[in-house]
C-alpha cells in the first residue's frame, strides 16, 4: 500500500496528538482539541479540525479496563495462593497436634510409676523341693497379673526397680536354703535357716532389690534342704512370696 506525503505526514501527527493527549489523560486532564494540516491530491494545504473530548474518554475508559484486567488477575492469583497457604497450614497444624499428643502421652507413661504388686502365700508342694521352683499359689493380690500362681514366676511388666520377698517357715529340726533368682539365674536373695526353736516355726524372709527389664523373670529356687520329705509348715499360712514395683 503507497502513501501520499500528506497521508504520511497527517498520520505522523496524529500519533504526536495521541502521545500528548495520553500524557493529559494520565495527569487527569481532557485532551484539548487540535487542529491537524493535511494536504490534499494537489499538495494544497488543508486544515482538519479534530475533536479530542471523544477521544480522551476512550483512553479512560480503556486504561480503567486494562487496569481492571492486571488487578482483576491479580486478585485471583492472590486469592488462589491465601487458599492454598490456609490448606497448607491446616495440613501442618493436624500433623502439630498428633505429634505434640504422642509426645505427651510418651512422657506422661515415662513419669508414671503403675500399680505392679503381687503377694503369693502358701505352698502347692512341701515335699521334693530340692531343686525345684518353689510355687506359691494362693493370691492375695496380683496388679497387672504379673505372677503366675501356678508355675511360680514372676514376669515383670515394666521395667523399672522391684522389691522382691520370700518368706519360709521349715518344721521343727528341718532346714531350708532358698534363693530368689532373676532374669538368667542371678541370685537376688538368699534365704539358708534351720529351724531349731519351734514346732510352727519362726518363719524367716530374706528379700533384694533389682532392676528388672520388662519381660525379665523371677522366682524361688530351694537349692538345699535337709531331707526330700515335709521340710516346710504350712498349715499357719506364713509361707509367701511377694514383689512391687517400686521406681520405673
Amino acid at each position: 500500500m503507497k502513501f501520499s506525503h500528506g497521508k504520511v505526514f497527517s498520520v505522523a501527527v496524529m500519533a504526536i496528538i495521541v502521545t500528548v493527549c495520553f500524557g493529559d489523560v494520565r495527569q487527569g486532564q481532557e485532551c484539548p482539541n487540535f487542529e491537524v494540516p493535511l494536504l490534499n491530491s494537489m499538495d494544497a494545504p488543508l486544515v482538519a479540525k479534530l475533536d479530542m473530548t471523544k477521544l480522551s474518554s476512550q483512553l479512560k475508559v480503556y486504561i480503567y479496563e486494562e487496569i481492571r484486567k492486571v488487578l482483576d488477575y491479580t486478585m485471583k492469583d492472590i486469592i488462589s495462593d491465601i487458599s492454598k497457604l490456609k490448606d497448607e497450614t491446616k495440613q501442618l497444624n493436624v500433623v502439630i497436634e498428633e505429634k505434640v499428643k504422642n509426645v505427651t502421652m510418651e512422657l506422661t507413661e515415662n513419669l508414671r510409676t503403675p500399680t505392679v504388686t503381687f503377694t503369693a502365700r502358701d505352698l502347692k508342694f512341701d515335699r521334693n523341693l530340692i531343686g525345684k521352683t518353689l510355687v506359691f499359689p494362693n493370691l492375695i493380690v496380683n496388679y497387672d497379673d504379673g505372677y503366675d500362681n501356678t508355675t511360680g514366676v514372676f514376669t515383670a511388666p515394666y521395667s523399672g526397680m522391684y522389691l522382691l520377698t520370700v518368706q519360709l517357715c521349715p518344721e521343727m529340726n528341718d532346714s531350708i536354703h532358698a534363693f530368689i533368682k532373676v532374669g538368667n539365674g542371678k541370685i537376688l536373695a538368699d534365704l539358708n535357716f534351720r529351724n531349731n526353736v519351734g514346732e510352727h516355726g519362726p518363719c524367716v524372709s530374706s528379700n533384694g532389690v533389682d532392676f528388672l527389664t520388662k519381660g525379665d523373670k523371677a522366682w524361688v529356687f530351694c537349692t538345699h534342704a535337709n531331707s526330700n520329705g515335709d521340710v516346710i509348715y504350712i498349715g499357719g499360712h506364713g509361707n509367701s512370696f511377694s514383689g512391687t514395683l517400686i521406681h520405673r
